[in-house]
């Protein structure tokens, strides 16, 4: 090994900020002014312009034509991960894929592969839905008469469930390709692989993209952090929550969440333009957000109309003057409201046509 442990520790810290994780909003814009992050994204734009990975990525493609994949095409733009990564595809092995990672930051690449494991987990005690694009968390039995309009109580507590990791263990059909181009990688760069036992160990007090303080490794700081790279254990694998079909749900629902979906698709709209903002530059124009949200089944008057209160709007584009028109119609019916069972149809009626006319005329960046 090219280092010890505390060097590399050490070298991490040079582009990683210490005890400053990715909390909320607030924390990852933080951590993004750091200097340690400025010299993340200079490194990365410089590997994008050596010369070394490009000739290296034609040799490979021209020896396994149609079999290259490069994974590293943000890398001129600042953004993702910490090494050169590209993959193989042995589709005539059961369409497996060889994945390389070659880091800028330390002399040391990687070979992995994708492999699967299937393990029986009993269902939690809540479940989700999907309702007009928007992801619902329910804090509730999926059996509850109130919210399900025919609880299921004979479905199955224990679902079979996957998950996905890396193996450095490669198989015989895979060790040929890996060879070759293992040598290819020594060649031109000079370094050498890098151990599991010193890629898996844990590094403190520093966040990556993905990963939140005590979960991040040296994989994830040295190549990326888009991979899996211990086997999970059951135990450290949380127990799914069901997922419940809207055609399931009691039209008290169902009217509880129209009114719900447009109060955050008003929210989203006039916080999106501040959270783009925070984004690194090469980021901004493909950002989008995962629509999702908490509710017990219920509409809660004194915080509805306390978060409608908080919403500004960062811009002066059309769909935030929308917004803010939708925001005042919605306090107000909401002001008027006795805050008592269901919501009035009045509500009903206004949120579905807010949503219907919101989600035909725009074009937001989201995904459900």
């Amino acid at each position: 090994m090219k280092h010890n442990l505390g060097d590399l520790l050490e070298l991490v810290c040079r582009y990683y900020p210490r005890r400053v994780g990715i909390a909320d909003d607030v924390d990852e814009q933080l951590r993004h002014k750091t200097e340690e992050h400025a010299r993340l994204v200079a490194a990365r734009i410089q590997a994008s312009k050596d010369e070394r990975w490009h000739a290296m990525r034609r040799r490979i493609g021209e020896r396994f034509p149609g079999m290259l994949t490069d994974q590293s095409l943000h890398l001129h733009g600042g953004g993702c991960a910490a090494c050169y990564s590209f993959t193989i595809n042995l589709s005539k092995f059961a369409g497996r894929t060889l994945w390389f990672e070659v880091s800028f930051l330390a002399p040391y690449y990687i070979i992995h592969s994708p492999r699967t494991i299937e393990m029986a987990k009993e269902l939690r005690d809540d479940f989700s839905t999907s309702f007009r694009g928007m992801l619902f968390i329910v804090p509730r039995s999926p059996l509850e008469p109130r919210l399900i309009s025919n609880p299921d109580h004979g479905r199955p507590r224990t679902i079979a469930i996957t998950r996905q990791y890396v193996t450095f263990d490669l198989s015989p059909d895979e060790q040929p390709y890996a060879h070759w181009i293992a040598h290819e990688i020594e060649a031109t760069f000079g370094c050498e692989r890098m151990p599991p036992d010193v890629g898996t160990v844990l590094v403190p007090d520093v966040a990556t993209t993905l990963r939140i303080p005590g979960e991040v490794r040296l994989y994830d700081c040295l190549f990326s952090d888009h991979h899996t790279w211990v086997k999970p254990s059951p135990s450290e694998v949380p127990a799914p929550r069901a997922r419940v079909d809207v055609s399931s749900l009691t039209d008290r629902f169902v009217a509880v969440l129209t009114v719900l979906r447009a109060h955050h698709q008003i929210g989203w709209t006039l916080r999106w333009p501040a959270m783009v903002r925070r984004l690194p530059e090469p980021e901004r124009q493909s950002a989008a957000v995962f629509l999702s949200a908490s509710t017990d089944g219920f509409l809660h008057k004194d915080k509805m109309l306390e978060e409608l209160a908080r919403m500004r709007p960062h811009d002066e584009s059309p769909e935030t003057f929308r917004a803010m028109a939708a925001k005042r119609e919605l306090e107000a019916l909401v002001a008027a409201w006795d805050g008592e069972g269901e919501p009035p149809a009045a509500m009903v009626a206004w949120a579905s046509r807010f949503l219907d006319s919101w989600l035909v005329n725009s074009d937001p960046k989201a995904s459900s």
